[in-house]
């Protein structure tokens, strides 16, 4: 069986991770939300691998394999099916990783 879900990772005070969860509700797509908060070295080798410097970090997992969407913007993208310049003008949608 092949089962489609998106995979967040997040920290728990990050304004667009929290939009990206509510965004998925809404939906009602299946999802994974990881919090980052307690493996910070975790997520900077996560950060590495897809070459990613923000959360959340996005990914649409299709049976065995796995998708990078990108962040919260990239998300509504994804979703709704539109490109970069029609988005354009909007911010980044992905919070700056702030130790503390």
């Amino acid at each position: 069986m092949n089962s489609t879900y998106f995979h967040v990772f997040v920290k728990k005070r990050c304004k667009f991770c929290t939009k990206a969860k509510k965004l998925l509700e809404e939906k009602k797509l299946a999802h994974v939300i990881t919090y980052m908060d307690e493996a910070p070295q975790a997520l900077e080798e996560l950060k590495e691998l897809c070459k990613w410097k923000t959360v959340p970090i996005i990914f649409e997992i299709l049976g065995e394999q796995e998708e990078l969407v990108g962040g919260y913007t990239d998300l509504e993208q994804y979703l709704d099916g539109t490109t970069e310049e029609e988005k354009e003008g909007r911010g980044e949608g992905t919070d700056n990783i702030v130790e503390g």
